[in-house]
């Protein structure tokens, strides 16, 4: 009975937007890097994906876990005995 989000639906728009803000950005005239700073850069930016995966990882868990409460206390309260 839970309208579940279609997560793809605002993730499709964030992506759409961070695209506009890059080649707003990349008109601006950003400055070439050398490929030292281009693999660092590769690096860290695959270091906070991986990071942001486990972040979401555990997010699904504890969110997962806060429905059950939720879903076993509803069932309390559903059928608890009226005084």
């Amino acid at each position: 009975m839970k309208k579940e989000k279609k997560p793809t639906a605002g993730a499709a728009g964030l992506r759409r937007r961070a695209e506009e803000r890059l080649r707003a950005a990349a008109t601006k005239g950003a400055p070439s890097l050398t490929e030292p700073e281009t693999q660092r850069i590769l690096h860290e930016l695959q270091v906070h994906q991986i990071e942001l995966e486990m972040q979401n990882d555990e997010l699904r868990q504890s969110r997962a876990e806060v429905e059950a409460g939720l879903e076993r206390y509803t069932d309390l309260y559903d059928f608890a005995p009226v005084g």
